[in-house]
């Protein structure tokens, strides 16, 4: 018994789980007003679009990547649009696969990285700073 507790307070500590809880505080946008509100027009700055779908598991799979480039980039703004709620945001923005990640730079689309390659997504923004 005391093991499970001991294993159990282990895992809510961990790394894993702060990985995991910064991801999960990213901003969800719901509808193409939001989207246009939030990310483009006259906003300054890098801000980074995660089009995902709960169902995908190379979406899963970049979680911690995008939490460590969340720590490593501070000043980038991050954003997630689940495909499957938001399909009017997804057309609009020609996503065809997951995940897709939007890099916008002062309110314009800048560049798209597709698939799961967390190098190409930090290429891409390291590019916009």
């Amino acid at each position: 018994m005391l093991r499970v507790l001991t294993t159990n307070r282990l895992l809510l500590a961990s790394p894993a789980r702060r990985l995991y809880s910064s991801y999960s505080k990213i901003p969800k946008l719901s509808n193409l007003e939001e989207f246009r509100e939030s990310v483009l027009g006259n906003s300054p700055g890098v801000k980074v679009v995660d089009f995902y779908a709960t169902w995908c598991g190379p979406c899963k799979a970049m979680v911690p990547h995008i939490s460590k480039l969340m720590g490593e980039h501070p000043g980038v703004s991050w954003f997630k649009v689940d495909v499957d709620q938001a399909m009017d945001v997804a057309r609009s923005c020609d996503v065809s696969a997951m995940p897709t990640f939007l890099l916008v730079k002062d309110g314009r689309i800048a560049s798209k990285v597709v698939g799961a390659n967390p190098q190409a997504l930090s290429d891409g923004i390291a590019s916009l700073k």
